[in-house]
């Protein structure tokens, strides 16, 4: 058996070794707006717990503060600065470390009505919470990529809530968990995770800003239409936030996101139950609006079917298949690969009609041991799980996309693995490949 059968198994589809980058060395988590409050808990935490962490900050005071601290060395980032986020780049990959985790914490808040703050204002929220998120993304994707790690976005509960006065802020933290749902799937089959922070009322700097931001604004003087609105909000953001909790429970959260094999796409922490209802409250009312009006309405029973469905092990047992056939796929070239994902007795059949075992598949890698340059690139599309007890049934649509100087067209797959759970672990027991006739 040659090479050709290894690249049969990898044409028809399969791929990708089941865990998490490497913790073999220190891992290394850059985190923005790490000078307060929760970016600076946070820094602190996974340094005590052996990360190392780039630190971003603005101010020189700041810099030097978290350059005193073991396992951290400051970073000159403003989230709003190209140059400076190119040079924090640069910086990370002198370092040589690479980097296993970002959390974009970097945020800020100005409050007031919809019909009065000034777009300038609103701009500027958008420019840090969410754009800011989107270049610092971007600039360091290439290394989370390498290293297989976790991006953990900063959100709030504002970014499921929206209170009056608050909308532009919402907005700003709803668009951060629509970004992060879609950079969870377009970086999934690379093996790379993503979540969701979102932090009820915690001690932070950001009130004060805030407070200072508004105060001068000129719906908050007397007589304006929303000046008693206005004042309400003033009062609670300028009262001291030393009456809420310090923000450790939020940078436990992300020490979760960061040392979990199988990090969550969500993380609400809230300080108090008052805040938990509020949030699920809020999810639940709307959960139930988008049930009012369209013609495919369902029944309480069966919209309490979508809630044990979700509250269920087998939501936590999808997240661990999809993660493992997604590593597969993007390690098809590699043996070690097939041989943690591939059980002993697996039945292989081929598009072509070929049947074989992992035997087969394993020999192609002794025999030629080197892998070419221009092997295909593997992803899933349409991705289903269906799990029975301690058998899983997985289907999706294989995409196998050709190096870039080669001529040859996409190839596309309909693949069908069962998986059996032994020992705690999932494998591969069969699989059915069908190449996909062109339209």
């Amino acid at each position: 058996m040659t090479r050709l059968i290894v690249i049969v198994v990898a044409l028809c589809a399969i791929g990708v070794q089941p865990g998490v980058a490497a913790d073999k060395e220190q891992r290394a988590v850059l985190i923005t707006g790490a000078s307060t409050g929760i970016g600076r808990v946070t820094a602190e935490l996974l340094a005590s717990e052996g990360f190392f962490v780039y630190a971003g900050a603005r101010k020189q005071k700041d810099i030097d503060a978290l350059n005193a601290i073991d396992n951290i060395m400051a970073v000159r980032l403003d989230v709003t600065k190209q140059d400076e986020i190119d040079a924090a780049v640069a910086l990370v990959e002198a370092e040589g470390r690479g980097l296993y985790g970002l959390v974009n914490n970097a945020g800020v808040f100005v409050g007031g009505p919809q019909t009065a703050l000034a777009t300038e204002d609103f701009e500027w929220m958008m420019d840090i919470n969410v754009i800011g998120v989107y270049r610092v993304t971007a600039a360091f994707a290439p290394m989370i990529i390498a290293s297989k790690g976790n991006i953990t976005n900063i959100s709030s509960i504002s970014g499921i809530l929206s209170a009056p006065m608050a909308g532009q802020y919402a907005a700003t933290k709803h668009a951060v968990e629509a970004m992060s749902d879609a950079l969870a799937a377009e970086v999934a089959p690379f093996g790379v995770t993503v979540s969701v922070v979102e932090p009820g009322n915690y001690n932070s700097k950001i009130g004060d800003t805030a407070w200072e931001r508004m105060k001068d604004k000129p719906f908050a003087k007397e007589g304006a239409l929303y000046a008693d609105q206005v004042r309400g909000i003033m009062e609670y953001i300028r009262e001291s936030r030393d009456r809420f909790k310090e923000p450790d429970e939020v940078a436990e959260a992300i020490l979760h996101a960061m040392s979990s094999d199988l990090p969550l796409r969500r993380y609400t922490v809230v300080p108090n139950e008052g805040e938990a209802s509020w949030v699920m409250r809020k999810a639940a009312t709307e959960f139930a609006e988008y049930n009012q009006w369209h013609p495919y309405r369902y029944s309480r029973d069966e919209l309490v079917g979508f809630i044990d469905d979700a509250l269920s092990t087998r939501s936590l047992e999808t997240g661990v298949l999809e993660k493992l056939v997604n590593e597969f796929l993007a390690n098809t070239n590699e043996r070690e690969t097939h041989a943690a994902f591939w059980a002993n007795d697996l039945v292989y059949t081929s598009s072509n009609g070929t049947r074989f075992g992992k035997r087969e598949i394993l020999s192609g890698f002794d025999e030629e041991p080197g892998v070419a340059a221009d092997w295909p690139t593997y992803s899933a599309e349409d991705m289903s799980v269906r799990i029975h007890g301690d058998t899983a049934v997985v289907t999706f649509k294989l995409v196998g996309t050709p190096a870039a100087d080669s001529d040859e067209p996409t190839m596309y797959y309909f693949n069908t693995g069962t998986f059996l759970k032994r020992q705690g672990a999932w494998q591969a027991i069969a699989w059915q490949a069908t190449k996909i006739p062109e339209q």
